[in-house]
């Protein structure tokens, strides 16, 4: 059969075009690439079907296929905002920043009063850590009135925080939740803000509400937790503790160990050392290494050194410090429990205090712990008769008697147990405690 031409080809590709772009809305992405190259292929260098295909690819999660299709875009049609729009949602996809910046700046420059080109400038802007530049782009989008803004008002909370304007964070929160309740995110942000300036009962109003939107419901319950003290989850969620870290990775260390004077990792290694004679180890497991503060400790003590973290930032820092022959990206138990290693050391300075129930760990630790090897971690101390509890702080404190039940239940012998000054918060000393235990044989 021949190909159309003529009329008929600019018919037979309008019909493939339209069909791609229903396609796209309806989620179905892939026969939407497939009807949009077809469109081209009857009347090629189309500039919308190209920002359609654009759009269509990075849908389908492949940012770099996406950006030919937009640059030929812009090629063919440089005052095509959509286009503009879609080149930096893309270079954002595959982190140039600054490219993306550009790319939304083009789009405003050719329609100023664009919102979504107005809004994307801002989240990159705060990306790139402009964040005054952001606050100010996101200016001509606080509507007070327009649910349709929520997202602006949140987003410009977000910035004030990041500009260390906390108090001045509450107002955007408090108005973007009252324009959309359904966008529970910014209820969870504004309860948690809440909750760091003491307003426990606005939080926890707050916290619940942003539950009824259906928003993240683990988060919320594991901050209601620590707003009343009761009901601690098993553990913090996996996103919270990567949310948490991830952007702290560069600053991680400076701050825990001046700012905070912690000192715990010192104090698991130097136990350790002490209880194994201060021989050599073989193989040591850094359980929640982090960005590897363990690391020039342990490292120069064992034949072999792997760490093991949810945050990939936290892993980068870690692999750049060279101390570690292996790093796995990857839940604590979850590692415990697949690893075909054994190692005779398994140390966790710092980590309980976003685990709440212990005995999973104790569990996946014994599994990989030889006979006779040691488990060396840090608590922070509590006296309360559940054993443990989930502080305000949002980290949980396990009593004394807890930890030795869970080391019976798995066979571990109390090697040592001291008492110590974990770090600082506030300038008030945070209580802890170092734990020795050797695997049964």
């Amino acid at each position: 059969m021949n190909a159309p031409t003529g009329d008929a080809a600019f018919e037979s590709a309008r019909t493939l075009f339209l069909e791609g772009v229903r396609m796209y809305e309806a989620g179905r992405f892939a026969d939407a690439e497939q009807r949009l190259q077809a469109s081209l292929a009857l009347l090629p260098g189309r500039a919308s079907t190209l920002v359609n295909l654009g759009a269509t690819r990075r849908a389908l999660g492949r940012p770099a296929d996406a950006l030919p299709a937009l640059e030929a875009a812009l090629a063919a049609a440089p005052d095509d905002v959509d286009a503009w729009c879609h080149h930096g949602l893309a270079c954002g996809d595959l982190g140039r920043d600054a490219e993306a910046a550009t790319s939304f700046a083009r789009a405003l420059a050719l329609a100023p009063r664009h919102a979504a080109a107005r809004y994307h400038l801002a989240v990159t802007l705060n990306r790139l850590h402009r964040h005054a530049e952001a606050l100010e782009t996101l200016q001509p989008l606080l509507v007070a009135d327009d649910p349709a803004a929520a997202g602006a008002w949140m987003l410009a909370g977000q910035t004030l925080q990041s500009l260390g304007r906390h108090d001045d964070a509450l107002a955007p929160y408090r108005r973007a939740f009252a324009l959309d309740p359904a966008l529970g995110r910014a209820g969870t942000l504004l309860g948690q803000l809440l909750q760091d300036r003491g307003q426990t009962d606005e939080a926890a109003a707050v916290l619940e509400a942003a539950i009824a939107a259906d928003a993240d419901p683990d988060l919320n319950r594991y901050l209601l937790s620590g707003l009343r003290g009761t009901d601690p989850p098993a553990h913090a969620p996996a996103a919270y503790v990567r949310s948490l870290f991830d952007p702290y990775a560069d600053a991680f260390d400076a701050h825990l160990v001046q700012t905070l004077r912690y000192r715990g990792h010192e104090a698991v290694v130097h136990a350790a050392a002490a209880a194994h004679g201060h021989q050599r180890w073989r193989d040591v497991l850094d359980l929640g290494c982090g960005t590897g503060l363990c690391g020039p400790l342990l490292g120069p003590l064992a034949d072999r050194l792997e760490g093991v973290d949810l945050s990939p930032a936290m892993l980068e820092r870690a692999h750049a410090g060279g101390c570690y022959d292996t790093l796995v990206l990857s839940d604590l138990a979850a590692h415990l429990g697949d690893t075909p290693r054994r190692h005779d050391l398994v140390v966790a300075a710092d980590v309980f205090i976003y685990v709440g129930d212990l005995m999973p760990v104790f569990a996946g630790v014994r599994r990989v712990l030889e006979a006779g090897g040691l488990f060396v971690f840090s608590v922070e101390t509590t006296d309360a008769p559940a054993g443990i509890v989930l502080l305000p702080s949002l980290r949980y404190a396990h009593s004394d008697a807890y930890v030795r039940a869970c080391a019976a239940a798995h066979g571990f012998t109390v090697v040592d147990v001291r008492p110590t000054v974990l770090r600082e918060e506030q300038q008030r000393p945070i209580d802890g405690r170092i734990v020795s235990l050797r695997a049964a044989g």
